[in-house]
């Protein structure tokens, strides 16, 4: 009996470590940082307390991917840019918005906010500065946050905010303001119990995906399209946010909507038309890079010309389309001194 029992457990334990064999393999539901070339890692952990989600200042980072290598300093604000100073030499544009404003994908002289101060500088007779907010990982609420507590400073005339549909995610897991509700601290939705057999087996995932139906952030399609409503309304809250203190403060502001990979092809759903449509109603001053590069004939199609294909992010050139079609925006706004350029 002892026997017949032991064999029945072995056999249970082999063909449990083969279905989790098969199933590695096979790939499915891994992870975007597994899919990278990294380790599982759990969105629910708040990490950096700091609101504004900068590293440490002069801080060497490293990104290393499988299809590419970032490597840049942190400045004296924990940013992708230069050192800045107080004192101000030219009209100041900031950038804010998450990894793709901070460049990942590319060199630095070839990220979205240096290309855009190249166009803008040989388009102006007024000296220009465009300073780099992007940080991987940041939403419009984080941006906020940069902006009021240690951007405002350094006195900018531009704020340009891109948004694309991750936003939506971190709201699935950080939710909006209310996560600054206790100073020095940030709080998410708790992690589900199970996250750590998710973890660590991919027999879990497929329990949690096929069988359960939870999404990548462990929520049901119920629950999500709660949290996305949600998200629309406390998203037009936050570029109302923005608007009102670069208002008072006499700011230029304008929000430039910019396509993950999958949402190039006009006919693909936009998550972020809501948004679009808020900005047309309220006129705040916005461009939508999608319309844009399919203008550059960029579809579905010819995506991977400038987006890496695994990783997703931009390759330089598709952030030098970014950077022109935000550049077309000054010059149809007539924010540009002697406009002569012309725009590819």
């Amino acid at each position: 009996m002892k026997q017949n029992l032991k064999l029945l457990l072995t056999t249970l334990l082999v063909c449990l470590l083969l279905t989790e064999i098969a199933f590695r393999i096979n790939g499915k539901y891994i992870s975007y940082a597994e899919r990278t070339g990294g380790e599982y890692s759990s969105p629910f952990n708040t990490g950096n307390p700091d609101w504004t989600n900068t590293v440490q200042p002069f801080e060497d980072r490293l990104d290393e991917k499988k299809e590419f290598t970032t490597r840049w300093k942190a400045n004296n604000e924990g940013l992708n840019n230069p050192d800045i100073a107080l004192e101000k030499t030219a009209k100041r544009v900031l950038v804010f918005g998450d990894s793709f404003v901070e460049g990942v994908g590319a060199s630095n002289d070839s990220s979205y906010p240096r290309i855009l101060e190249k166009l803008l500088q040989a388009s102006s007779d007024t000296a220009l500065q465009v300073i780099n907010c992007g940080i991987s990982g940041a939403d419009i609420f984080t941006a906020y946050q940069l902006l009021v507590l240690k951007m405002a400073k350094y006195q900018p005339d531009y704020v340009v905010i891109c948004l694309n549909s991750s936003d939506f995610f971190e709201f699935e897991i950080r939710g909006g303001f209310e996560r600054f509700a206790i100073p020095n601290q940030l709080q998410y939705r708790p992690a589900p119990w199970f996250e750590v057999f998710y973890k660590h087996s991919f027999i879990a995932r497929r329990i949690v995906h096929d069988v359960y139906h939870y999404d990548y952030s462990f929520l049901q399609p119920q629950q999500k399209e709660k949290i996305w409503q949600r998200a629309h309304q406390q998203m037009a809250q936050a570029i109302d946010s923005f608007s009102a203190f670069c208002l008072t403060r006499n700011i230029k502001m304008a929000v430039v909507f910019q396509p993950m990979f999958s949402e190039v092809a006009m006919s693909t759903p936009y998550p972020l038309q809501p948004e679009l449509n808020y900005c047309k109603q309220t006129g705040v001053i916005h461009t939508d890079e999608r319309t844009y590069l399919n203008r550059q004939g960029i579809d579905s199609a010819t995506a991977q010309t400038i987006y890496w294909k695994t990783d997703t992010h931009f390759k330089a050139s598709g952030y030098r389309y970014l950077a022109l079609c935000t550049y077309q925006l000054f010059r149809q706004q007539g924010w540009l001194v002697n406009d002569t350029a012309a725009v590819n």
